[in-house]
């Protein structure tokens, strides 16, 4: 189920990632990110939503279809239903780490980034992102 938890991170985990949520009508977005000009608002580098591969980051045909690949894709990690090892006991942190793939001070910087804007400490278990 998309709960209200699930869709705050990914709307704080868009915007890291170079997404910009300021308003619909695309004043204020920055065209150059990978994340816009995918159509990718998570820089997932691999879905089965993709339409093909810019670099090493998947492609979407639209920006509604790259924000529901970002969805499933957390909503599948905190599951369990995902290949990357993650389950629904591991943390919002151990999430990040795993999907951003970047160096420990990166990690940080990033999970702070999600706690800001969700409220949702980064030590909270996956599993509580399913339920509101």
């Amino acid at each position: 189920m998309i709960t209200n938890k699930l869709l705050k991170i990914c709307r704080a985990m868009a915007e890291y990632e170079g997404w910009n949520y300021k308003n619909g009508g695309g004043e204020g977005h920055n065209f150059a990110t990978p994340a816009w000009r995918n159509h990718n608002p998570g820089n997932l580098k691999a879905s089965p939503f993709a339409v093909g591969k810019d670099g090493k980051f998947a492609i979407f045909v639209d920006d509604n279809v790259g924000f529901f690949a970002l969805v499933w894709d957390i909503w599948a990690k905190a599951s369990g239903k995902s290949t990357t090892g993650l389950t629904p006991e591991s943390t919002i942190y151990e999430m990040i780490k795993v999907y951003s793939g970047e160096p420990p001070v990166l990690v940080e910087n990033y999970a702070r980034y999600v706690e800001m804007r969700t409220g949702i400490e980064s030590t909270t278990k996956l599993k509580a992102l399913l339920k509101d």
